[in-house]
């Protein structure tokens, strides 16, 4: 069986998986703390809130766990390209469970229910920003996927010549073997991101609590949401880009396998190599600070909400 620093790769898989999953119970701990609800109904939805955030973040976690335990610790159980998909394809788990979640929303309870019935948009709760980025890390994807697989020499590799009729190819390269699922999952995910959001935006207001401390839930969820999207997006254009220079560095070094024995260095691909990396590195760094970047969304005053409710009473 293989091995990771001296121990089966399935445990190691499975102690990588659960720091992880630990790591994120901590982060929703203590995110909930911060949240002050006014009253029952609020508590509710608070608490309804974390268990949806809970069960999104399983299937995350093993998409954002697996996939490293095969390019680092060689996973058997699937190939390269399975591997660069599942990030992306965790995120439809995680999008499912939140729509699932806006849609079981608690409903008012009581002998007289009451609901405010109010207009709104995507807009009104998803911040703008965010939004924004999400659709550029899109674009980016399927830029860079069209472009790599134009200039991939196969489904997964990629060659230059060396001597006539002599080249030399190396791989794994993502050519289309590799950004046709990804680009396809994009796609799926940025459907179910605007069916999670819609949700969030009409579904029944929370009873016994102000306008404005509803509405601060709904962003919070929606925020939540979008930086998850966004920084999964970002990593997998990362990752696409930093095997991308991996495979011009060795194209350019003559490593790998060829078809020559004596394969001269190029410096125009390592130079290639070298910033096809960097820019994975400094994306790759944008997109973990979009998704730990704090919100400038103070909770309403819980003072001014009480008085609120007490004077509909």
């Amino acid at each position: 069986m293989d091995s990771v620093l001296g121990f089966p790769v399935p445990v190691m898989a499975g102690l990588f998986l659960g720091l992880v999953s630990l790591l994120a119970a901590v982060l929703l701990w203590w995110d909930g703390r911060r949240v002050v609800a006014p009253t029952t109904a609020a508590r509710r939805a608070v608490r309804h809130a974390s268990l949806a955030s809970g069960a999104a973040a399983l299937p995350l976690v093993v998409g954002l766990g697996l996939a490293p335990m095969y390019f680092v610790g060689g996973l058997f159980w699937f190939d390269g390209h399975t591997a660069a998909v599942l990030p992306i394809a965790s995120l439809l788990g995680v999008l499912g469970v939140y729509a699932a979640g806006e849609a079981t929303w608690p409903r008012p309870q009581g002998a007289q229910r009451l609901a405010r019935l109010t207009v709104r948009t995507v807009e009104d709760v998803a911040p703008r920003g965010l939004q924004r980025l999400v659709w550029v890390w899109c674009a980016a994807i399927a830029t860079v996927s069209a472009v790599f697989g134009l200039l991939a020499s196969g489904p997964r590799s990629i060659s230059r010549v060396i001597a006539l009729y002599q080249a030399h190819t190396v791989g794994p390269f993502p050519g289309w073997l590799w950004t046709v699922p990804i680009l396809v999952a994009t796609m799926l995910v940025v459907v179910l991101l605007d069916i999670a959001l819609r949700f969030i935006a009409t579904r029944l207001a929370i009873e016994d609590v102000d306008e404005g401390w509803d509405m601060w839930l709904r962003r919070r969820v929606a925020r939540r949401i979008l930086r998850t999207v966004q920084a999964v997006l970002g990593f997998t254009l990362a990752g696409l880009l930093a095997l991308a220079g991996l495979a011009y560095r060795w194209l350019g070094l003559g490593n790998g396998a060829g078809s020559h024995p004596d394969v001269p260095i190029s410096p125009e691909h390592v130079t290639a190599g070298n910033a096809l990396l960097l820019v994975a590195l400094i994306l790759a760094v944008a997109a973990l600070a979009a998704a730990l970047w704090p919100a400038r969304d103070i909770a309403p005053d819980c003072a001014t909400i009480d008085e609120a409710v007490e004077a509909r009473a």
